[in-house]
């Protein structure tokens, strides 16, 4: 195989000679340490089917590093996707995209690995596996596990998202409920692994993470389960040595040209809200959110339709996007706008990878002319919220501009159980505060609440305005990761019941009605009335966790594994 120019391993150094005995006792031998060790991060586990797949995905990657005479040396993770959350589960759901990072950050640091393939699926498992990898700063590969296929019932292609109203209203009508049906469509909408078939978070940033170059060309589309997937990743074992040799890195991909590609794509296939914060947390992680930053989010979402109906959005699946020629033929329709001189892992430049990509079905990849909706995702300002965002792809259009009173609750379960009681009347805009980074803490899905206006049939007549995110599920109006969020004194904290509230999406408004003289006497008056003081990991996030503009994370320092080889 091809070698840097004078490599020697660091065991191979005189004073590790008590590392190269312990490698030894795991069957190393001296011609494996002359070789480059490719660390394999697998988040396998047996708790969601996002991950179930990913032994045999590992074992492919593990060929293709061993034929390019590389040595493979896998450690654990684990899934992020929980099948059922605990007690207070919901709450550790963004943290835990931050401790998977850490735990990739600090096995690399402590086994001096040359490069790194990360194989990840479900919707925290990719945001952390891209923070690490900017991170550690060594020749790096995403290989990700790719989306479920759909089912099939009554004739026709269904999903998780298909079974979520008749799910939900066992908690808010439950009377009503055919459970027969209930029970008969759990056995057909999730036919295999893999990250579930619609447009959630997982899949917009398994799309993202292509566009932006770490991980190799279809990957994102190519189906769990399948022999392509396989073969990609083969592949990728491959290319991980090539990349080591020519010292390629995270940093040399990761630049402004390659965000503002994957912000592009984030808009033009109508992804989900939480890629926003993960996108900020990866900017974050780079020093770069003087460039890549809401601003630049809300700029390239004006000027970028979105040109794919994939479901919430529309009627297809990744499985269709896949066959209609993928990210790189989303990529293709945007040529004129597209840096075409980013570098990815493949090799080859963004325009090279491009120009090869066919669109097969163009009316699951649209012509820019002929969009799904004229625009990406909002990012709506006011005094109500120096910004939140907002997806407009699963709003009615009856509910783009609307006036309200404001139904305020100081965390999700109160909302809840308020929904269960039926007290949300049509026209309510239910204001849930306290779910912020800080608030939460940790940033809390609050999908929930929406599922229960669409199992109440409110979801066209009632918006949602929180400092929680939102689920890539969800259907109906809801305004999220508002900042400042309530717990730091946020206007959304000192709204009152019975206030007026107008939003505006066309504008991009969303304004509290009241007088400002008002509003400035509340906010003195204000002390949290809801503080939650947790133990353990939370703790950290109610004390320290940054906005959801920059990422909703820890203030972490970038490490320089430079340096820490030294």
């Amino acid at each position: 195989m091809g070698r840097k120019e004078h490599y020697t391993h660091i065991l191979h150094k005189p004073e590790m000679a008590r590392m190269r005995a312990l490698s030894k006792a795991i069957g190393y031998d001296d011609e494996d340490i002359h070789r480059f060790r490719i660390g394999i991060q697998n988040t396998w586990s047996e708790t969601a089917a996002g991950h179930v797949h990913l032994k045999q995905v590992t074992e492919a990657v593990r060929a293709g590093i061993l034929q390019a005479g590389g040595i493979p040396i896998e450690f654990g993770g684990y899934g992020g996707c929980p099948i059922a959350l605990g007690e207070n589960g919901h709450r550790y759901d963004t943290p835990s995209r931050d401790i998977m990072a850490m735990d990739v950050e600090t096995c690399a640091a402590l086994h001096a690995f040359d490069g790194l393939i990360l194989i990840s699926s479900c919707d925290k498992n990719v945001p952390a596996h891209l923070l690490a990898a900017a991170r550690i700063n060594i020749p790096t590969i995403i290989v990700l596990g790719g989306p479920m296929h759909s089912g099939r019932f009554e004739c026709r292609n269904v999903d998780m998202s298909d079974l979520d109203p008749s799910s939900w209203q066992c908690e808010t009508d439950p009377e009503h409920v055919d459970m027969e049906k209930v029970q008969e469509m759990t056995e057909h909408l999730c036919p295999g692994p893999g990250a579930c078939a619609l447009l959630g978070t997982a899949n917009t940033m398994q799309c993202i993470t292509e566009a932006i170059g770490l991980s190799l060309p279809g990957n994102s589309t190519i189906c769990a389960g399948t022999a392509e997937l396989l073969r990609l990743a083969k592949r990728a074992g491959r290319r991980i040595v090539e990349l080591v040799d020519e010292d390629v890195k995270p940093s040399d991909i990761l630049t402004q040209e390659a965000f503002e590609n994957a912000i592009r794509v984030m808009h033009a296939i109508g992804g989900g809200t939480n890629a926003i914060v993960h996108i900020l947390a990866l900017a974050n992680e780079l020093h770069m959110l003087d460039t890549v930053n809401l601003h630049l989010i809300e700029k390239i979402g004006l000027e970028t339709p979105c040109i794919t109906p994939i479901k919430p959005s529309g009627p297809y699946h990744l499985e269709d996007l896949g066959e209609a020629g993928g990210i790189q033929a989303v990529m293709k329709r945007f040529a004129g706008s597209i840096h075409k001189d980013a570098i990815t892992v493949n090799g080859k430049t963004v325009g090279e990878n491009i120009e090869a990509a066919r669109i097969t079905l163009p009316e699951v990849i649209r012509e820019p002319g002929n969009p799904v909706f004229k625009e990406g995702l909002f990012i709506l300002h006011g005094n109500l919220a120096d910004s939140a965002v907002v997806r407009p792809t699963v709003v009615a259009k009856s509910m783009f501009n609307v006036t309200g009173p404001a139904k305020c609750f100081n965390g999700m379960e109160d909302c809840l159980a308020a929904l269960k009681r039926h007290e949300i009347k049509p026209n309510d805009i239910i204001v849930l505060r306290y779910e912020g980074p800080k608030g939460g803490p940790g940033l809390t899905d609050v999908f929930k609440v929406m599922g229960y206006l669409v199992s109440l049939n409110l979801h066209e007549k009632c918006a949602v305005i929180t400092d929680g995110k939102i689920s890539g599920f969800a259907k109906g109006p809801f305004i999220c990761q508002v900042t400042p969020e309530a717990a730091e004194g946020g206007t959304l904290a000192i709204v009152e019941d019975g206030d007026l509230i107008s939003i505006d999406l066309p504008g991009r408004k969303v304004e509290l009605l009241v007088p400002e003289e008002e509003i400035a006497r509340r906010k003195a008056a204000w002390k949290n009335p809801y503080p939650r003081n947790p133990d353990g990991l939370l703790s950290l996030y109610a004390k320290m966790a940054l906005p959801a503009t920059q990422g909703a994370g820890l203030p972490l320092t970038h490490i320089d594994m430079q340096e820490v080889r030294k």
